[in-house]
């Protein structure tokens, strides 16, 4: 049996009876690489090296994948006797081939013995899966409907260019771990490219999708977003075949059927700005900082603040801005001389309380437009009424500005929400309870 097997790359030719060269000059031998399981180091690896040795043909394989065993949580071997087997089956089906295959590629090095544990499916799952399907839904809502891709699209937008050059940076470093057979090194960079492209470059870009002062804005937010999921889906589908194509399909694009017939894609360094993500981390430390301070302070992101000071060089006036808006204060100054890495002015006045009441409003609004499952398009008619009358006379000063942010027709403050509502709710924002009343007039 094991010689059988030892014998296989030459037995499948018929060597040295027929098909000489294709061995001896080296055709279709040795193999570019054999993967199986860490078991097989004694069994399978052994007998072809083995064969191959007593035949002076040398080594049978040039690169060698080798899987470890999945135990339990606990690093127990899987039986039914123990009644801790967990059927690939019951796995798929809940979550997912595609998970099921991703776990195992991220899960730990290769080779080693992998504690499965359902907890990390899970994790997995809502992490990375949840919000790479988040990304491309948010395309499909917020795209127009006579959008059409542009080819080799340049934006002028700083995060635009910032996100390009990621993108070419994962093909980089995806491309280079797939070549040195490292499965693990490759799979993992994704998850971090996907946090970035939907909890920054998104996040980030939202006002541009939802509310673009020009046209230009969110044809250039559309036209990078496009780009990076269908590279994206390109890039990803040999690890995760489904969901790859499910983008690559929502996308409509007219390069072949699936992307499983797409060639692979190639790197261009033109896109790569290694200054532009280095400034890019930077600015995220920063704020990743300033927030660390202000949950020291007990403040919330949505209230505003009058000013921050960080010891660095200024950078860029896109770079302040979006420190500036991320952090939520009026003011970024940059201090080489600061004793600390920065300083956060946490004193709230009266004006910044006001501005913090009404960030708190549309917030809920509009978080009530998403249960409702409301589009862009979809014009409302909300209604407020607060228990303090403060907090009327506040929204009712700043119900033209709520409007544009709530996509709103009418903004009424004040009275009882009749029954041609469809939904009404209570708030509670410092201290006082607010009465949201919301019903669609489209």
């Amino acid at each position: 049996c094991w010689f059988d097997s030892g014998s296989m790359p030459f037995a499948q030719w018929h060597y040295p009876f027929e098909n000489k060269d294709r061995i001896d000059k080296k055709i279709s031998f040795p193999a570019d690489y054999i993967c199986e399981g860490i078991d097989q180091t004694r069994g399978w690896f052994y007998t072809l090296l083995a064969v191959s040795t007593l035949l002076n043909l040398g080594n049978p394989y040039k690169n060698v994948v080798s899987n470890g065993i999945v135990l339990d949580a606990k690093g127990q071997k899987m039986s039914k006797s123990k009644g801790n087997l967990v059927w690939p089956k019951d796995i798929i089906d809940q979550y997912g081939a595609d998970v099921a295959r991703f776990y195992f590629y991220t899960a730990n090095p290769i080779a080693e013995p992998k504690k499965f544990d359902l907890k990390d499916i899970q994790t997995l799952y809502r992490k990375f899966f949840d919000t790479l399907n988040n990304s491309q839904t948010f395309f499909s809502i917020y795209i127009d409907e006579k959008f059409q891709p542009i080819k080799n699209f340049q934006s002028a937008n700083l995060l635009d260019n910032w996100v390009i050059s990621r993108l070419e940076t994962l093909k980089s470093h995806v491309i280079k771990n797939l070549d040195n057979y490292d499965i693990v090194g490759a799979a993992r960079l994704f998850e971090n490219f996907v946090d970035d492209l939907s909890n920054w470059y998104i996040r980030r870009s939202r006002r541009r999708f939802q509310r673009p002062v020009k046209r230009e804005e969110k044809e250039e937010a559309s036209q990078t977003l496009y780009y990076v999921l269908l590279e994206l889906s390109k890039l990803l589908a040999p690890f995760c075949p489904f969901i790859s194509e499910k983008i690559y399909q929502t996308l409509n694009s007219q390069e072949e059927e699936s992307v499983h017939l797409v060639a692979y894609p190639k790197l261009d360094n033109n896109l790569i700005n290694q200054k532009l993500e280095e400034q890019m981390k930077k600015t995220r430390e920063i704020v990743n900082l300033a927030l660390a301070e202000r949950a020291k302070a007990g403040i919330k992101v949505r209230q505003p603040l009058k000013k921050i000071e960080v010891k660095e060089e200024r950078p860029g006036e896109e770079l302040v801005d979006l420190i500036r808006e991320e952090i939520n204060v009026k003011e970024v100054v940059f201090n080489k001389d600061l004793e600390n890495q920065l300083k956060l002015d946490t004193e709230i006045t009266p004006e910044l309380a006001e501005e913090g009441i009404i960030r708190d409003i549309i917030r809920h609004s509009n978080k009530i437009r998403k249960k409702l499952n409301l589009k862009p398009e979809d014009k409302i008619v909300v209604l407020y009424n607060s228990s303090s009358k403060a907090v009327n006379e506040i929204l009712e000063k700043n119900k033209d500005f709520i409007a544009k942010e709530t996509l709103s027709e009418v903004v009424s403050i004040g009275g009882e929400a009749d029954k041609s509502f469809d939904h009404e709710e209570e708030i509670k924002s410092d201290g006082d309870n607010t009465r949201i009343a919301i019903k669609k007039i489209n």
